[in-house]
């Protein structure tokens, strides 16, 4: 169904909870068209502080899969593109690239969509659909950016499955500077800032000429403050288009460096979580110092989230646990198992030490592949996302070896004479207790079952996805 989005007066929206931004469509014969705001009536802090004394938001602790259009290459070609984006979405945008697969960059979407909703996922974060400018931070602007006709189309693809499958919640990160909110560029100063698309090279590299972002004469992006209504105006403009569509989360790139204007900005009329979720989320966790321990008063205050590659540099030693705040936390771990850079993941067990120590957990792929098996194999175990691939694969690695039973054995023994437990913590037979009958059977299978087994439904469901723990 095609849908037309008709903009709301500013006065309507700025003091509802984030659950009524989402605009009901209404039915169009063609296309789906997001108005512009005017900027009339935006509030903005004259004095004092939006930001409340109490906790007034409720976390969202449900795990997410990270659908990433940007790759950090620039170039023409099967190189890179204009606007930094994988190859499958930048089809078409500015000139003839394709990245030769043949497919359509929506339907590509709606296959990725299609995977992490099939594998369990109701929480997709699009990671810069818009892109980037090389040599310049992230831009907060990621609708106005893109051409009309993949906006609209964007914006029907996205109402056409809220509209189909009403439990799934869409996110989007992007960036905190504001600048000209049509723009992705940051600066007049970036490696690639020749305004033509006249032939030439990038690295050496031939290309069709659609290498260079047209940002000479563009100002210097800064960050937005609360206390200047063309600031907030301008990040609304940013942030309006996607809440037209439903979207429930606007992560913001590098805010806590801002952190006093960035909540002001969360609490803001046109964001407030009131008893609701917040709308806005900071990147990334709220430290003391840098690096140090995470800064619970203000973690307590808003949802954060950290790329795991970032980890290695803020916590090398992995001491950070938030468990006994979870509750009133949303801290969440994006972590990638196709990228080299990340923090390796080597099986099911790390994933379970990152959510017993509090954090929320989302799935990334670098890559412009699916999400990985073999990591949405993990989440799965961790939380309550159905039905493994095989029973004797106890670590989730897709491999049947020593391994898997070394892991069973030291889960096993950590946990024995425990209740309330599930198949991660060595609960095979399914009571919810690990027993001696977990061991015995597990050696069965593995001893005696030769072979892939069929997939099997194993007891993953004492921990609640709401609450994204398990808790022996």
């Amino acid at each position: 169904m095609k849908h037309r989005i008709a903009c709301a007066g500013i006065a309507a929206l700025a003091f509802s909870a984030p659950v009524a931004f989402a605009r009901v469509p209404q039915p169009e014969e063609e296309g789906c068209e997001i108005t512009a705001i005017e900027c009339n009536n935006i509030p903005y802090l004259e004095e004092g502080t939006w930001v409340p004394g109490t906790m007034t938001w409720e976390p969202n602790r449900l795990p997410a899969a990270v659908i990433t259009f940007r790759t950090g290459n620039y170039c023409s070609g099967l190189a890179g593109n204009y606007s930094a984006v994988q190859g499958w979405w930048y089809d078409q945008d500015y000139g003839a690239y394709d990245d030769g697969d043949g497919l359509d960059p929506f339907q590509e979407l709606s296959d990725r969509i299609t995977d992490a909703y099939g594998s369990g996922y109701r929480r997709i974060i699009l990671n810069l659909p818009a892109g980037s400018v090389r040599m310049q931070d992230f831009p907060a602007s990621q609708w106005w950016p893109m051409p009309q006709a993949k906006r609209e189309e964007l914006a029907c693809l996205i109402l056409s499955w809220l509209e189909d499958h009403a439990d799934t919640q869409f996110e989007v990160y992007a960036g905190f500077p504001i600048n000209d909110p049509n723009s992705l560029c940051m600066s007049e100063t970036n490696n690639y800032s020749v305004p033509t698309i006249e032939a030439g090279t990038c690295d050496g590299k031939p290309t069709d000429g659609y290498m260079y972002y047209p940002c000479d004469g563009a100002s210097t992006a800064h960050p937005p403050s609360p206390f200047v209504q063309a600031d907030v105006c301008d990040f609304h403009r940013n942030i309006d288009p996607w809440q037209q569509l439903g979207i429930t989360r606007y992560w913001l790139d590098g805010s806590t460096t801002y952190w006093s204007d960035f909540i002001e900005l969360a609490y803001c009329p046109l964001y407030a979580p009131g008893s609701g979720q917040h709308y806005l989320g900071a990147e990334a966790f709220p430290q003391e110092s840098y690096p140090g321990d995470i800064d619970l008063d203000l973690a307590k205050k808003c949802p954060a989230i950290i790329f795991q590659n970032q980890i290695s540099i803020q916590d090398p030693d992995k001491l950070w646990d938030v468990s006994g705040d979870a509750s009133e936390t949303e801290l969440m771990v994006v972590v990638d198992y196709t990228d080299g850079v990340y923090f390796a993941i080597d099986h099911m067990v790390d994933v379970l030490e990152w959510t017993q120590r509090g954090f929320v957990l989302a799935a990334q792929s670098s890559a412009s592949a699916l999400l990985p098996a073999q990591f949405t194999e993990y989440m799965k175990r961790v939380y309550d996302f159905g039905t493994i691939s095989n029973r004797r694969d106890f670590n989730g690695d897709g491999f049947l070896n020593s391994a898997d039973l070394d892991d069973f054995e030291d889960m096993h023994a950590v946990y024995l004479g425990r209740s309330n437990c599930n198949w991660v913590h060595g609960d095979v037979n399914g009571d919810h207790s690990v027993t001696s009958s977990d061991a015995l059977l597990y050696r069965h299978w593995y001893l005696n079952q030769a072979g892939a087994n069929p997939p099997y439904q194993a007891n993953l469901g004492t921990a609640n996805p709401d609450n994204a723990l398990t808790k022996p």
